[in-house]
């Protein structure tokens, strides 16, 4: 009896901790414990870092599909439905794709496959649930962000003369003063080079290049 090729998928979504991120690892680890019960053949791995579940064209996804067309008869196997995809249509056509191939899809915590009209129906249900999920958490996102704007509450990194104390925008007096050297050196008709030098010596601060262009730009 001739062993199954499997090809394993990971996804994790875009979060502010993405650069050392170890949920694909994770994933990955999981993914392999459930080759290894089924004596699955691993052929390749592919992982979408900081990648939205909503969306169909990721780069490594797209390399998956592609590859498929060179192994019929493989299983790709990924950790959850929502590590698959978030979004119902998203996740349908994704399966579309894998089955056109010739392959099969399984999940490493023993979700039902689509090989019956009763996996099939599951996955259909676990990408709506996951859609609503996803869109819930925008929703409260978005409502918090609004709820705090509303609270008078700062959002965002500060501008150049100004500083968050206690959630709201005050002004830095330090900064204020950068601000007004920056504008005194510059009307000297230095480069914005030299005088981000003479703000880095004097104040112990460094604008970028664009930040100190806008000031002197701003005559007022």
């Amino acid at each position: 009896m001739s062993v199954k090729q499997a090809i394993i998928y990971c996804r994790f979504s875009p979060r502010p901790d993405a650069d050392t991120s170890k949920s694909n690892g994770q994933q990955e680890i999981r993914c392999r414990m459930y080759c290894a019960a089924k004596n699955y053949d691993i052929i390749s791995n592919y992982a979408d870092s900081a990648v939205s579940g909503k969306q169909l064209h990721r780069p490594k996804l797209s390399a998956l599909l592609a590859d498929l067309l060179q192994h019929p008869g493989c299983v790709v196997v990924c950790d959850t439905a929502d590590r698959l995809a978030r979004d119902a249509l998203v996740m349908l056509t994704i399966c579309a794709q894998i089955e056109a191939a010739g392959c099969t899809l399984e999940f490493a915590d023993g979700t039902q496959n689509r090989t019956t009209k009763e996996g099939r129906l599951l996955q259909t249900i676990l990408a709506g649930i996951a859609q609503y999920q996803r869109e819930g958490i925008a929703e409260r996102t978005t409502m918090g962000l609004a709820k705090k704007k509303a609270n008078g509450e700062y959002l965002g990194k500060p501008p150049l003369g100004y500083k968050v104390v206690n959630k709201h925008l005050v002004e830095n007096p330090q900064e204020l003063m950068a601000i007004k050297r920056i504008k005194e050196i510059g009307a000297l008709g230095y480069t914005s080079e030299y005088v981000r030098s003479c703000i880095v010596a004097e104040f112990g601060i460094s604008p970028s290049a664009r930040t100190i262009r806008k000031i002197l730009q701003n005559k007022s």
